[in-house]
C-alpha cells in the first residue's frame, strides 16, 4: 500500500503565505516552504509542477482570502484593501508590487464586478462610465496603498477615512457632471449606502 499522503496543496499555500508575512517577497522558494512543512521538496512538486505555477495558484489564494469582499459598501471595500496593505505589508508587496508580464492583468481586484453594478445602479451610470470611476477610484486607493505598504506614509483610520469620502465627492461630481453643492448632496444621498 502506498504511504498516505500528509502534505495537502492548501497545506502548501498556506505555508507559503506565512513564510512571506515572516521573511518577505525574496523568501518566496520551493525549497524555504519545504522547511516552513518540514518536508522535503518532493511533495510541493507532486501538487505544483513548477515554481512559477505556484506563485499563480499563491496569488489567486490571496486574492480569494485576503482580498474577497463580501460588502455592500463601496467604501468599505476599500477601506479593506487599504487594511490589507496596512496589515499584510509583504503579502501586498507580493500580490502588487511585481513586476507584470505584458498583457497581465494589472489590478487584481475581486470585488470589480459587483463594484461596478452598484455604482452603475446607485448613480445612474452606464456600465463603461461605472466602470471608468471604479478605475480612477482603484487608482487612488492603490497609491495610498502603496505608501501604507512601503512605510512610505502611514494613515489614521479618520485619515483613511477622510480622503476616500473626500476623493469620491470629487470623482462623483466628475462623473455625474454636478455643477451645484445640492445637486453634489442629491447624489451624495443616492449613494449614502455606498458610503458607510
Amino acid at each position: 500500500m502506498p504511504p498516505r499522503k500528509r502534505i495537502f496543496r492548501e497545506d502548501i499555500l498556506k505555508a507559503a503565505v506565512d513564510l512571506v508575512r515572516e521573511q518577505g517577497t525574496l523568501a518566496l522558494s520551493v525549497r524555504n516552504i519545504a522547511g516552513k512543512l518540514n518536508c522535503s521538496t518532493q511533495p510541493i512538486y507532486s501538487e505544483f509542477e513548477s515554481m512559477e505555477t505556484l506563485r499563480d495558484e499563491l496569488m489567486t489564494y490571496i486574492r480569494e482570502n485576503y482580498l474577497r469582499e463580501d460588502a455592500d459598501s463601496y467604501k468599505q471595500v476599500a477601506l479593506s484593501f487599504l487594511h490589507f496593505a496596512q496589515r499584510e505589508k509583504n503579502l501586498f508587496q507580493l500580490v502588487y508590487l511585481r513586476q507584470r508580464a505584458a498583457g497581465e492583468t494589472l489590478f487584481e481586484d475581486p470585488n470589480e464586478g459587483k463594484t461596478i453594478h452598484k455604482l452603475e445602479v446607485n448613480l445612474e451610470l452606464s456600465k463603461e462610465q461605472a466602470a471608468q470611476m471604479h478605475r480612477r477610484m482603484q487608482y487612488y486607493c492603490y497609491s495610498m496603498a502603496v505608501m501604507m505598504a512601503t512605510g512610505y506614509l502611514n494613515f489614521s483610520e479618520e485619515e483613511i477615512s477622510k480622503e476616500l469620502t473626500e476623493y469620491y465627492r470629487i470623482i462623483l461630481s466628475y462623473y455625474k457632471q454636478v455643477k451645484s453643492e445640492e445637486e453634489l448632496q442629491h447624489w451624495l444621498m443616492r449613494s449614502r449606502n455606498l458610503l458607510v
